[in-house]
């Protein structure tokens, strides 16, 4: 039988906890290690939707890229959005567990795949990580004959983006620098790295206007958007550790809104 320790176990073989930020909380969010699990659902976020179809596909865990608990817990009122979403999976015996930035520094983690996705060649991580692991974001060539403000598109169309924001193209890039999800503070990074363009999510205007003047072009997506085309990914790799059956639920998650622009 299949139990929630035998997930965690199964995680840690490509992308061990170990691996995790000294800052980030990873790993068991909710439940016991000992419960059993009929099912696993894998989804960016730990939304009342994602429990709701974990519980409709008869899965009985939940593994999620975003922690559900992230900042220490005071106190667990269920009025609040993370006390109800731990009430909805306790009560309804669904074990939570968050692989985080062990998953982003994985070999066959978030930077890693959307490298391989946008098609970038001879990648390096922007910053070495632990022994063994990918490390943080990721550098590489781009293919030839995209235009700067083709790129824009390819990131659209390759990681399924509904909108992206861009700042001081090169009329030709070659070398493209991203960092899945939060990585403004890296733009010095991928700049010493050559870099013609940086992607992120998370970039704080002084971050961009610095960025910009340095001469690095700037590409900024939604946050969840980035990150979202990897969760086939984990749960493919959870597919190679685990006898049960795994299903992707929320698949379109957190709505990331819509752009209005004007004249």
């Amino acid at each position: 039988m299949t139990k929630t320790k035998d997930v965690i176990k199964a995680i840690d073989r490509f992308a061990p906890f170990a691996w995790s930020c000294e800052w980030d909380n990873p790993g068991l969010q909710a439940g016991s290690p000992e419960w059993a699990v009929s099912g696993v659902a894998v989804s960016l976020d730990a939304t009342e939707k994602a429990l709701s179809e974990a519980l409709e596909q008869n899965c009985s865990c939940l593994v999620v890229h975003h922690p559900m608990v992230f900042e220490p817990l005071r106190s667990i009122q269920t009025q609040t959005v993370t006390g109800g979403r731990l009430l909805q999976a306790l009560d309804n015996r669904i074990s939570v567990i968050a692989a985080h930035t062990n998953w982003d520094v994985s070999p066959c983690g978030v930077n890693p795949f959307l490298g391989e996705k946008l098609g970038l060649t001879r990648s390096i991580p922007l910053e070495e990580g632990p022994e063994g692991s990918w490390g943080t974001g990721l550098c590489g060539y781009l293919m030839s004959g995209v235009q700067g403000n083709d790129l824009v598109d390819l990131l659209c169309e390759r990681w399924n983006l509904s909108w992206a924001r861009s700042y001081n193209l090169p009329k030709s890039p070659s070398r493209v620098a991203l960092v899945g999800g939060s990585g403004g503070d890296m733009w010095p990074l991928a700049f010493s790295k050559g870099a013609d363009v940086f992607i992120t999510a998370d970039m704080k205007y002084h971050q961009v206007m610095d960025a910009v003047k340095s001469g690095l072009g700037v590409i900024i997506a939604d946050h969840g958007e980035m990150e979202r085309p990897s969760i086939p990914a984990l749960k493919e790799m959870l597919e190679n550790f685990l006898p049960v059956k795994i299903v992707e639920v929320d698949k379109k998650g957190f709505d990331p809104g819509e752009i209005i622009q004007y004249s």
